[in-house]
């Protein structure tokens, strides 16, 4: 049995090529393997596979890795789920160190999974009429019930017979016993023996995300039947805020459309679905787990938020916008008036008028904010600062992002006020320290200490250093302030300049390279630079390319892993062995600071042109001119001197 570390280093010794191949037709074409890449709509092979350096290369939408990203990517799994399931098509015993590997865990998917199949068996060979009649009244396809699995449970305690059927006692026992944890069934009031505790009801399994049932949420359908619905509870099996139902149908066309749309409850899921929503996941009630929401949001550009338009509904939206609001992402509200969910509406107005509301959906912070003026807006300036504030209170998420400030300005001028730009600003920063502050526990008065002088340690104290040291690479350091800093986008530029960098590495040896870090915004692109720079003349380089693709299993933002693993590609198929020479490298290094430069330049001039038509006045519009054309200045100056 081969631990987590080490089944990682057999899947970097094995032909990448041969672990792609497993879920993805690729074709020797030359010295690489090529194929249509599966992260876009590809029609002409984009990707290349290179078994030398164990990496794969789109060079159409730039995605690229080793085999265990490509694995993470195709298939949406974390890190280490990705090695198991590597290890599991190289026949590899992977040693299981969870909890949740013990024999009754793996007795309750047993059980689960039995339920499921008995339920569906019941629906399919007895049909009852009250879940045809269901299917009927809900207008539920043959295609959703079977994608869905949806099912019935009988009211004759069908489960209890099957599981006290087993032959071996010791598993019967262990059987039943884990189908009452986990809710199955229960114990018997009076007397002896279980009861089935879905009876008589439709079912929907709940599985995780790789398509494992861990659990069911019942529909009744007989007269006086309560409650409505019926779901399992928490157990050790069933964690239900880290649980997307339809995730496992969805995932894929999450990924190709690059979208995800969150309902509430399984049959607003199932009937995106049957209309073809099929991005659409449903929420466990009506709370989304902080996982769920970051894998989310590193899968897809854009979010709608779609629940039940009820009083519980919009507080859960108002819960989820703020959780993707503090990830930079501002999901789209879905409004379903006059209807009062997805169902409903689809059922009355039908598939395209949907369409049409979600490309004209506005963003929910943009609806918060229309909800939250007044109307008519107050005449006295207390009044408007007043609801400023609760404005601020919406934008907070976004913390002193670009998009919160401009948020914050739209805001004031709706309201009327005066103010100038960075006044608003200001103010907006004001609101957040001082809800910083409010947040903030006390601390208690600092005790008193004894002189310790009387103490002995058995062992010497650590010698001080700067920065705590990164034990995988000699010498290099980990700077906590860039760790701190706020990751901003990757320009253009900034990707050129990345990669021409990391494919010759000897690049850092110039004196350029400090100019160059002192330009570069995005903090992953600084902490790669610094890195290379400190580790570069303690390393040879025929270990360069082993050293570089482990950056690969660090948590950076996948544009820069596409940067990584696209220099990865360069460096091994186009570097000369022989170092570049040093007017080559200066040169090189002169055209990178030249574009990075002028591409925040650019941006600046842009920004300026976006403050000068939101000015409020004809003095704010001319200081802004004045600073574009000061700008316009600079850019000929670098052209002209290039």
């Amino acid at each position: 049995m081969a631990s987590i570390e080490e089944t990682k280093e057999i899947i970097r010794d094995t032909p990448i090529s041969s672990i792609i191949s497993f879920y993805h037709p690729i074709k020797k074409r030359g010295a690489n393997y090529q194929g249509i890449c599966p992260f876009h709509g590809d029609r002409n092979p984009s990707l290349s596979v290179n078994d030398n350096i164990g990496i794969y290369k789109c060079f159409a939408c730039g995605a690229g890795g080793d085999a265990i990203k490509f694995v993470m990517d195709f298939s949406n799994l974390e890190f280490v789920e990705a090695i198991k399931e590597i290890g599991d098509r190289l026949g590899i015993q992977v040693e299981e160190r969870q909890k949740k590997s013990t024999p009754k865990f793996d007795m309750g998917l047993r059980v689960l999974k039995a339920a499921n199949r008995l339920y569906r068996k019941v629906s399919k060979d007895l049909a009852p009429k009250n879940y045809t009649d269901f299917l009927k009244q809900r207008n539920l396809s043959q295609e959703s019930v079977e994608n869905f699995e949806i099912s019935y449970s009988p009211g004759n305690n069908a489960l209890v017979s099957y599981l006290s059927s087993i032959k071996d006692e010791k598993e019967r026992s262990f059987a039943l016993q884990t189908a009452k944890e986990i809710g199955l069934i229960r114990d018997n009031q009076r007397g002896s023996g279980h009861y089935d505790f879905y009876r008589d009801r439709v079912m929907f399994p709940i599985w995780d995300h790789s398509g494992q049932v861990r659990g069911f949420s019942s529909r009744a359908v007989l007269p006086n039947q309560k409650p409505k619905y019926l779901n399992s509870g928490e157990s050790f099996i069933f964690d239900k805020g880290n649980i997307l139902y339809g995730f496992n149908i969805a995932k894929k066309h999450i990924r190709q459309q690059e979208a995800v749309l969150i309902a509430e409850g399984q049959m607003d899921v199932v009937a995106l679905h049957q209309y073809g929503f099929n991005y659409a996941v449903g929420t466990m009630g009506v709370a989304l787990s902080e996982n769920s929401a970051r894998m989310l949001a590193n899968m897809v550009k854009t979010v709608y938020l779609g629940m039940d338009s009820d009083p519980a509904g919009i507080k859960a939206m108002e819960r989820i916008n703020e959780m993707f609001m503090s990830l930079n992402v501002l999901p789209k509200f879905v409004d379903y008036s006059p209807a009062k969910d997805p169902d409903e509406f689809l059922q009355e107005f039908g598939r395209l008028e949907l369409v049409e509301r979600l490309e004209k959906s506005k963003s929910f912070l943009d609806a918060s904010i229309e909800k939250a003026l007044p109307n008519p807006i107050p005449e006295t300036v207390d009044q408007k600062l007043e609801a400023l504030n609760r404005i601020f209170e919406l934008i907070a998420p976004l913390k002193e992002g670009l998009l919160a400030k401009e948020k914050a300005v739209e805001a004031s001028k709706a309201l009327g006020l005066r103010s100038s730009n960075e006044d608003i600003i200001l103010a907006y920063k004001s609101f957040l320290d001082s809800k910083k502050q409010r947040l903030t526990p006390k601390k208690a008065p600092p005790k008193v200490e004894e002189p310790q002088e009387h103490y002995s340690y058995d062992e010497p104290p650590m010698p001080e250093q700067e920065y705590p040291v990164d034990l995988d690479y000699p010498g290099e350091a980990f700077d906590p302030q860039l760790a701190e800093t706020e990751v901003k986008s990757l320009t253009r530029s900034e990707k050129v300049t990345l990669e021409k960098i990391l494919t010759h590495p000897e690049c850092v040896q110039s004196e350029q390279i400090l100019e160059i870090l002192d330009l570069m915004d995005n903090s992953e692109v600084k902490r790669l630079i610094q890195w290379l720079k400190k580790i570069y003349l303690e390393i040879d380089e025929s270990d360069y390319g082993h050293i570089l693709r482990r950056k690969l299993d660090e948590n950076f933002s996948r544009p820069v892993n596409d940067v990584i693993a696209a220099a990865l590609f360069n460096h091994n198929n186009n570097h000369n062995k022989l170092k570049l020479e040093a007017k080559v490298v200066e040169k090189l290094l002169k055209d990178c600071k030249l574009k990075v430069q002028v591409d925040k330049l650019k941006l600046e001039k842009r920004e300026l042109a976006k403050r000068q038509k939101e000015s409020a006045t004809e003095t704010e519009s001319i200081e802004y001119l004045n600073k574009i054309l000061e700008v316009e200045k600079q850019l000929r100056n670098l052209k002209y001197n290039s």
